[in-house]
């Protein structure tokens, strides 16, 4: 089953287009990075939030959908802490805090390199019947 999960979540062609790839994951659980480029940038010169916004939204997907069951995020919540600048390798981590049939409550911390914290969000799900991966 991780095997076609791994290719289900393989193709989301925003994450690509952003240039994250996926270290780990598993049930309730994700790991994804992305390498802050020069694009990403905004009228400050740092990391656009979008960006890092969308670091964090990837990891809360894959998490919310790591059993094979439709989860579509129904709220996000992003604090930013720090900002990012280019070259930046930025990680984000996603770990379930609760999941019943309906729902399912996310934490997702974005860290640079240095381990420092950039980014804290929190994410809720809601679970479709149908199961995308069986």
């Amino acid at each position: 089953m991780r095997e076609k999960l791994l290719e289900h979540f393989e193709k989301d062609k925003y994450a690509k287009w952003l240039g994250i790839s996926i270290l780990n994951f598993g049930e309730g659980f994700a790991e994804v990075a992305m390498d802050i480029k020069d694009h990403m940038l905004n009228f400050h010169g740092t990391a656009n939030g979008g960006a890092i916004f969308s670091l964090a939204d990837v990891a809360f997907a894959i998490a919310s959908n790591s059993y094979g069951q439709t989860a579509v995020g129904i709220t996000m919540t992003m604090h930013y802490m720090e900002a990012g600048a280019v070259g930046d390798h930025m990680i984000a981590v996603a770990k379930e805090d609760k999941k019943n049939q309906r729902l399912g409550l996310y934490r997702i911390e974005v860290k640079n390199e240095q381990d420092s914290l950039i980014a804290l969000a929190e994410g809720m799900v809601y679970r479709k019947q149908d199961y995308f991966i069986t």
